[in-house]
C-alpha cells in the first residue's frame, strides 16, 4: 500500500513494503530516483541489521541472509499517520529467523517541517539473548545534469579514499582509490559507472550534495552513522547519498560472529537501538 505525507512545500509517497520512501516531492520538483532509464528501481531502501554483504554467523551457525538484510523486501505494518508524519512497524516471523535468527520489531518513522525530512529508526531486542543489529540508509537523488557535474562538500576535513567491493560478491577487496583530501569531493561519472565510493570513519556527520562550484540540492545530516557511500548507477541522472553505521565485511578473511562486526549495536533482551538523519532540500535553479 503507499501512503502520502508531508506539507505545503515536501509531499512524499512511503510504500509499506520495506517501508520505502518512493516519493518526495519539493515545491513541485521530484527529488527521489524514478529509474528513468531503467537503471535502477529502487527510491530510498531501509538497510537492516546492516548495509552491503555480511556474513550472519550466530553462535557458530551461518545464516544465509541476503545482501542489505531484511526489510527492504518485507511488507511492514502502519503504526500510526498523521499530516507530517508517518510510522511503520517489521516484526520478525519465521521468514526473517531463517536469515537472521533474532526476535525484533523495527520501526522505521518519518517526519516533515517545511523543508526538512527526518528519518528516525529503533529496534527493540524482542527476545531473550542479546541481538546485533546497525542501520543503513540508502536514499537516492534525482539530478539534472550528469554526475560528474556535481559535488559533494563535507563539514570537516576529509582524505577522500574509497575503498573497493568486489562486484561479484559485494563485500570489501582491501584495495582502494585515493581522490585526495579536502572537504569537497567532485562525483567523478567514470569511476562511478562501475564501483561505489565508499568512505570509511569519516569526520563529518553533515554534507552538502551541490551543482560544481554552485547551487546546494541538498543537505544530509546523519549523527549517528560513521560511514558514507555514494552509488551512481551506470547512465543515470542520480546518486545516492548513503550513511551507513557499518561496512561491508572482507572478502580475504573468513566469516567472523556478527558479534565482532563493527558498526553494529549489541542490544541487550528488551533492549533498544535507535539512529536518525536528516535530509533538507533546496530549490533547484537549474543550470
Amino acid at each position: 500500500m503507499i501512503y502520502e505525507f508531508g506539507c505545503e512545500t515536501l509531499r512524499c509517497k512511503v510504500s509499506s513494503v520495506g517501508a520505502e520512501l518512493i516519493s518526495v516531492v519539493h515545491n513541485g520538483k521530484e527529488r527521489l530516483w524514478q529509474n528513468d532509464n531503467g537503471g535502477w528501481s529502487g527510491h530510498a531502501p531501509i538497510l537492516f541489521p546492516f548495509g552491503g554483504s555480511c556474513a550472519m554467523v550466530v553462535d557458530g551457525v551461518e545464516y544465509p541472509i541476503p545482501k542489505h538484510g531484511v526489510a527492504r523486501k518485507k511488507e511492514f505494518s502502519l503504526v500510526g499517520c498523521s499530516r507530517e508524519e508517518i510510522t511503520f512497524v517489521l516484526r520478525a516471523d519465521e521468514e526473517t529467523k531463517k536469515v537472521y535468527p533474532f526476535d525484533f520489531s523495527l520501526f522505521v518513522k518519518y517526519l516533515v517541517s517545511g523543508n526538512l525530512l527526518k528519518v528516525v529508526y529503533k529496534v527493540v531486542n524482542e527476545g531473550e539473548q542479546t541481538m546485533y543489529a546497525g542501520f543503513g540508509s540508502h536514499e537516492s537523488y534525482s539530478l539534472d545534469g550528469e554526475v560528474d557535474e556535481f559535488e559533494v562538500e563535507f563539514e570537516k576535513e576529509e582524505n577522500f579514499y574509497a575503498l573497493y567491493a568486489s562486484a561479484e560478491t559485494g563485500k570489501m577487496t582491501g584495495e582502494g582509490r585515493d581522490f585526495g583530501t579536502g572537504k569537497t569531493l567532485v562525483l567523478d561519472r567514470e569511476f562511478m559507472q562501475t564501483d561505489t565510493i565508499i568512505l570509511a570513519d569519516v569526520n563529518s556527520h553533515t554534507v552538502w550534495l551541490k551543482r560544481r562550484g554552485g547551487e546546494v540540492l541538498a543537505r544530509v545530516s546523519y549523527p549517528d552513522f560513521g560511514n558514507l557511500l555514494l552509488w551512481h548507477p551506470a547512465d543515470s541522472r542520480m546518486v545516492c547519498v548513503e550513511p551507513w553505521q557499518n561496512l561491508p565485511d572482507d572478502d580475504k578473511k573468513a566469516p567472523q560472529e556478527i558479534s565482532k562486526k563493527k558498526g553494529l549495536t549489541a542490544i541487550p533482551p528488551k533492549g533498544e537501538a535507535t539512529a536518525y538523519h536528516e535530509i533538507e532540500y533546496f530549490e533547484i535553479i537549474g543550470k
